[in-house]
């Protein structure tokens, strides 16, 4: 069953405008299985051209599975002085977003809400790694896939296992953040693309109306836990695959910000709008081993228990508890929407939606703040 369609179903029974359509749902037929990676960490400066750093900073890079993107710093011609004092100046920036990249991991580089700050630039970086910072950060776990990509696919639906020439290689954005990357004309056989599009072994912006590659969501909601293990929440990578391997790390007793996308000028399908969806697991399963496509039985990724909904329309924001019919075991925990001013009542407790029923629910944030609290 395609969740999206299931979330239209939900959406039109609970009275929550977001229209999702119907697509085709692309998997890797190992995505189910971790694999060790290991992924050559790169420093380029402003021309994409590979430098060298310093020892200690060669020895703090080797402890990372990304690669790392040198300084954007902008030169104009001057002496042979100012030239090599720029060069360094780059490397310094480089060695400095390795150490924020090994630090922040899938956390990511940004502040929460702290807008990116360097413009993306076409046909600098290889396709051979997603280009990390800036929001962006690298999926190193999904079997058959390498890079740190979410999803590699071209438009007649064919998949790879590295992002190669006239593919779209789609990338994970931390936690409250949403890609911004997708070519506006869409395949007609109905299945969605996204992310960057390598051409001669070089990654260009599929949407060039965006300089960044990731932005945010509206900053009123939030994951909040009031339990003693962590939480594995999975999003959807859409438009792309639909594999539920886009990151956010509850940690036990904190918060991580929900990224809800402003429907209204997000990304369409045929016309509908769409919303952020997520696969909730058990607490205590790792990204690792949630944030995949699951097997049946295994309790995880698209097996999780509980799937969650947001979206921001007409200036109201929608959030949604989710049956999954694949999996109707109740989960090892309680979770709850509240909010300032929110209209209705929507809460998953000892298996049931609100006290009494399995269908699930949707609230309606009219103003202010609102939280999934996981208690």
């Amino acid at each position: 069953m395609k969740y999206l369609t299931l979330l239209t179903v939900l959406s039109t029974a609970l009275a929550a405008p977001l229209q999702q359509q119907h697509h085709q749902h692309h998997h890797h037929a190992r995505d189910n299985v971790k694999r060790a990676v290991v992924t050559k960490v790169v420093y380029v400066d402003s021309n994409g051209n590979e430098v060298q750093g310093t020892a200690t900073a060669t020895a703090q890079a080797q402890t990372t599975s990304q690669t790392i993107a040198g300084s954007s710093a902008q030169t104009t011609g001057g002496s042979s002085s100012s030239s090599s004092s720029s060069d360094s100046s780059d490397v310094a920036d480089s060695v400095a977003s390795a150490v924020s990249g090994a630090v922040g991991g899938i956390l990511g580089d940004l502040q929460s809400f702290v807008d990116p700050s360097k413009k993306f630039q076409d046909g600098v970086y290889d396709c051979d790694s997603v280009p990390t910072g800036q929001g962006v950060i690298a999926v190193d776990w999904i079997s058959g896939l390498n890079g740190g990509w979410t999803t590699i696919m071209n438009e007649n639906g064919d998949t790879s296992s590295n992002c190669k020439d006239g593919y779209y290689c789609s990338y994970a954005c931390q936690a409250g953040m949403s890609k911004t990357q997708w070519p506006s004309e869409q395949p007609d056989s109905g299945i969605s693309v996204g992310g960057l599009y390598c051409k001669n072994g070089k990654l260009y912006r599929s949407n060039t109306d965006n300089d960044y590659l990731c932005e945010w969501g509206a900053n009123n909601v939030n994951f909040v836990s009031e339990i003693s293990k962590d939480v594995a929440i999975c999003r959807t990578d859409y438009p792309g695959s639909e594999n539920m391997n886009v990151p956010t790390l509850l940690e036990a007793g904190s918060n991580a910000p929900v990224s809800v996308v402003d429907s209204d000028t997000y990304f369409t399908w045929k016309g509908g709008k769409t919303s952020t969806q997520y696969y909730v697991n058990n607490a205590g399963v790792s990204v690792e081993d949630g944030c995949i496509w699951g097997t049946e039985g295994s309790g995880v990724g698209n097996w999780a228990p509980v799937v969650l909904g947001a979206g921001t329309t007409g200036g109201k924001t929608y959030l949604s508890l989710i049956p999954n019919p694949n999996n109707k075991d109740q989960p090892n925990y309680n979770i709850k929407i509240v909010g300032d001013d929110v209209n209705g009542n929507c809460k998953y407790e000892n298996g049931q939606y609100n006290g009494s029923g399995s269908d699930g629910c949707t609230v309606t944030v009219n103003s202010g703040d609102a939280k999934f609290v996981f208690y």
